[in-house]
């Protein structure tokens, strides 16, 4: 052998770093890994999916094997580089082989993969909660790139506010995934709804003197300068003796449309014997869908102690009305899917990118999910009527808040099924034949990550490109601008 050959295969044994690979061993079980990766399919741009192996061994080796790729990882904690990672999933599924060292010598745990499938949307845009019922203090809005472990802050209620546990931040939402235009909420102190849009910022009050609140939940229309709100007067419970602890809920809440170009709010719905929540836009942005619990009269209601003391029989069920977004008329109200007469209460209807597939969740009442353990995800086929729940997903603890990526392939939800306390991002792709893979968290690049972090992950929405304004300059923004009214604009006659 020359000397060049034997160079280039030294490099080749660093480069796979599997000379520590067992060569004699025993057969041993499966392993048992945290966060659960076995047999999981993932984008084939995602992070690395480093984890811990649980069992408790004198030595581990693990390889990661995909085509020509091989990698050699030693000890409890498997921390793969994103180099060598991306370069296993660049050439397809992956195997995984855990050897464990005991007094007899090497075992071979069962080898399991890892699939790999289509890309994901590189970013995810989520609001963290700390572990308070009562205060504000630390809220923040975040932007993690799947692709890496990077993740900054979008904006943060300690960068403004003179107190900051007095400003409260929610909401953040982006039209067809990009970043040119977005919004999110500022309550409490130098209170309104900071617009972003296409390199210029505004702070509005949507409260008028015809609707019940500022805006709340929102919807971009895909095409036309439109953003549909419920309009809401949210409150709290805490429980002493409820394994749940905590109960939020509408006292009141109606469906309006703002129009960017005319700065005006119209009504979409505002029946006083019932409560709209949740407006999601069809792709096409023909049809809008929401949900809406029937209260009966609202004076008896309330006299009753309203949604406070009777939430229990709160149940939201699910609709839609089209939509003409040339004169801005809607259709009649149709109903999709009767979930109080179930005894049942649906929230957040999400619509695919394609317009097939209507995903929501789905609990026992109230329009709240995080705080039901027995909330799950129910997806609707929009093309034939059918519905199912959503088991090869659900676990046993709450599933709530859910989006689609831009290609309508992956979801990611939120999930308090590690510990029942904190909500946590989970992924899944979905099948042609309409089912969806075994769920799985965000990589992170410690993976005891989820074990040592107490903050909550809420309303996770996807982005194919970062966001554009930074933090500093949002946070000198609010600080030194109110928020500016908008127009009534009268209903129209059906």
């Amino acid at each position: 052998m020359n000397r060049y050959v034997l160079y280039l295969s030294t490099a080749i044994l660093l480069m796979t770093g599997c000379t520590s690979e067992p060569k004699k061993y025993s057969e041993s079980t499966a392993p048992s890994i945290y966060p659960d990766f076995i047999e999981i399919t993932v984008p084939s741009n995602i992070a690395s999916p480093n984890f811990l192996i649980e069992d408790e061994a004198h030595s581990y080796v693990t390889v990661l094997e995909s085509g020509k790729s091989k990698v050699c990882i030693k000890g409890r904690k498997v921390l793969i580089p994103l180099r060598k990672w991306k370069n296993l999933t660049a050439q397809g599924d992956i195997s995984v082989t855990i050897y464990e060292k005991r007094e007899k010598g090497w075992a071979r745990m069962k080898p399991f993969s890892i699939y790999v499938s289509d890309e994901i949307d590189s970013y995810l845009t989520y609001r963290l909660i700390p572990p308070s019922f009562m205060s504000y203090q630390r809220l923040s809005i975040n932007q993690r790139d799947l692709t890496s472990f990077k993740e900054k802050v979008v904006y943060a209620n300690s960068m403004s506010a003179a107190d900051d546990s007095r400003q409260c931040i929610n909401c953040h939402n982006f039209r067809n995934w990009k970043t040119d235009e977005m919004q999110f909420h500022i309550r409490l102190e130098q209170g309104g709804t900071v617009m972003y849009r296409n390199g210029k910022l505004s702070k509005l009050n949507h409260k008028t003197d015809s609707t019940i609140s500022a805006a709340v939940y929102p919807s971009w229309h895909p095409y036309k300068n439109y953003i549909a709100y419920s309009n809401n007067q949210t409150f709290q419970n805490i429980h002493t003796n409820n394994t749940d602890r905590m109960e939020a809920f509408d006292e009141e809440s109606d469906l309006i449309l703002y129009d960017l170009d005319n700065n005006s709010v119209s009504i979409i719905e505002n029946d006083a014997d019932e409560m709209e929540c949740h407006p999601n836009w069809t792709p096409d942005g023909k049809t809008l869908y929401y949900v809406s619990a029937y209260i009966g009269d609202p004076d008896q209601f309330m006299s009753r102690g309203g949604a406070a003391f009777n939430n229990n029989e709160v149940k939201y069920s699910l609709y839609y009305r089209r939509f003409n977004p040339d004169n801005k008329e809607w259709g009649k109200e149709t109903l999709v899917y009767d979930a109080a007469a179930l005894d049942s209460s649906i929230t957040w209807p999400r619509v695919s990118p394609d317009g097939t597939k209507l995903l929501a969740c789905i609990a026992s009442h109230g329009v709240f999910p995080p705080y039901q353990s027995e909330a799950d995800l129910i997806m609707f086929d929009l093309t034939n009527g059918t519905h199912r729940y959503l088991d090869e997903v659900n676990s046993d603890l709450a599933e709530s808040y859910h989006s689609w990526n831009s290609t309508g392939k992956w979801i990611v939800f939120s999930t308090r099924r590690e510990d029942g306390m904190y909500t946590r991002l989970y992924l899944s792709h979905l099948n042609d034949d309409g089912t969806f893979t075994k769920p799985f968290p965000v990589p992170q690049k410690d993976p005891q990550h989820s074990l040592k972090f107490m903050f909550s992950y809420n309303i996770p929405e996807f982005t194919i490109e970062p966001v554009k304004v930074s933090a500093r300059e949002l946070a000198a923004f609010i600080r030194s601008n109110d928020a500016q009214p908008v127009n009534y604009e009268q209903k129209r006659e059906e």
